[in-house]
């Protein structure tokens, strides 16, 4: 295998609007192996590790008495705490990502990455739930805003931005999220330099050519496919691209950038270098905050030390065939909502996970799996064209349509779709109503086109 320096074309742009926003790609359940003071810091520096490398090695460091000044042996003097949620048996952290910066930046304050980390504290497993940044949700206080905004509007409010997103996501999840970890991205660029780069296979070409610049510019990423060493730099810009791919795409490849600076961390035996770790402490210190108290952290070092990453389990919430999520618009901004526009579908799904069903990842593979929906598109309206402009927008999204033309009954208002498929296709009978913002029909109907759903178009699909 060879391995390169990235081939990164990177040029400025005109400052712009806010980057267009749209529809984005597949995902599903996959198993893989895998602010205050300088004590704190260290501390939460040592947690950030854990959840890259594994608990072993850098418990071995931070409980082993290796000291600087005194101040991280210092660290560990304190009594531990008991986590909320231990006695449960399961400990939830909210992990965000923002770009940081100052007044230069588009969006300091808006997170890029948001995911939710759960431990079971008798089993060590783990998992690992992204969320896109297009999630419509309800914010207390606020009304509905997009998830990537959330952490912002809190940060105006007495409880802190961290807290609230905690909070919202824990609604959307249907968990009891306490703890929140927030790091600006500078931070781990600078991180992933002081690793020496880190390895990355990309395994489609990758092109933005309105990737945020400082300055309120733009900047071309063009990224061939093959296996690059990346330096600091050049991994935030593929982590962070959304241009030409999606958020959910973005969403797999920060969870890859996250195991290959876990393999470069164990591979260089990062934390039983003093200098290394000092300079992590003096590269984290400004880039991070969190809740988590010193016995908090001191806890969570202990509870996490036999990690298994072998029990790692991550989810990316998407808009796919199997996804749970829909893309619509709201008002003039494109937004995601639960399919049935109802989180409980979310944290039903969710509970299922946790409980260790492993009934959700074959149903999410044979879905995921299933050919194209065959749709047949009726016009129930006096609206001429209707059935084939809703038609051309089904094909986009990838469902197959098989014929098109005018219900023998007119007069429509609601939109209604019909399952043809005796059942089989119920999952993507309820995404594609949800999408046309439809009812399920209840009325016995029969065809001759194959189609294994019936969709009777309203007047009120003339506003899709």
């Amino acid at each position: 295998m060879v391995i390169r320096k990235a081939n990164l074309k990177t040029s400025r742009r005109l400052k712009a609007d806010e980057l267009p926003e749209g529809p984005a790609e597949e995902s599903r359940l996959h198993r893989v192996k895998r602010r205050s003071s300088a004590k704190r810091v260290f501390g939460l520096t040592v947690l950030v590790i854990i959840l890259l490398v594994g608990g072993w090695f850098a418990t071995k460091v931070a409980l082993g008495g290796w000291s600087w000044d005194g101040s991280i042996t210092s660290l560990f003097t304190f009594n531990s705490a008991k986590l909320i949620g231990e006695e449960s048996g399961r400990v939830n952290v909210l992990l965000l990502g923002i770009p940081g910066g100052g007044p230069d930046v588009e969006g300091p304050n808006l997170t890029d990455t948001v995911m939710a980390a759960s431990f079971g504290t008798a089993d060590k497993s783990g998992l690992l739930f992204s969320l896109p940044r297009d999630l419509f949700v309800k914010v207390p206080e606020f009304g509905e805003s997009k998830l990537n905004t959330v952490y912002e509007i809190g940060n105006a409010q007495e409880g802190g931005g961290g807290k609230l997103a905690a909070d919202v996501v824990g609604q959307v999840l249907g968990l009891d999220i306490p703890y929140y970890i927030r790091i600006d991205f500078s931070g781990f660029a600078k991180l992933i330099d002081e690793l020496g780069g880190i390895n990355v296979t990309v395994d489609k070409d990758l092109y933005d050519d309105k990737y945020p610049g400082p300055n309120k510019t733009y900047e071309v990423v063009d990224i061939k496919a093959g296996t690059y060493t990346m330096d600091g730099a050049m991994a935030l810009k593929y982590a962070r691209s959304r241009q030409s791919t999606s958020d959910f795409d973005r969403a797999r490849r920060q969870q890859q950038v996250m195991l290959a600076m876990r393999a470069k961390a164990m591979e260089s035996n990062l934390l039983t270098n003093p200098t290394k770790a000092l300079a992590l402490l003096d590269i984290l210190q400004d880039s991070i905050q969190t809740n988590l108290t010193i016995p908090e952290m001191k806890q969570a070092l202990e509870i996490t030390k036999d990690f298994d990453a072998t029990k790692l389990i991550t989810k990316v919430f998407d808009d796919s065939a199997a996804g749970l999520l829909y893309g619509t618009r709201v008002g003039e901004q494109y937004a995601l909502k639960p399919v049935g526009d109802d989180f409980k579908i979310v944290a039903d799904y969710v509970a299922k996970v946790v409980s260790g069903d492993q009934s959700v990842e074959s149903a999410d593979q044979e879905v995921a799996s299933a050919e194209p929906l065959k749709v047949e598109v009726l016009n129930g309206t006096t609206v001429t064209g209707l059935a084939g402009k809703i038609a051309t927008k089904l094909k986009a999204q990838s469902y197959n349509v098989v014929s098109t033309g005018n219900n023998t009954t007119k007069g429509f208002t609601k939109t209604f779709v019909y399952d043809l498929s005796d059942g089989k296709r119920e999952w993507e009978v309820k995404r594609l109503a949800s999408t046309l913002k439809a009812e399920i029909g209840t009325d016995k109907v029969t065809t001759t086109t194959g189609a294994e759903v019936r969709v009777v178009l309203g007047t009120e699909a003339s506003a899709l």
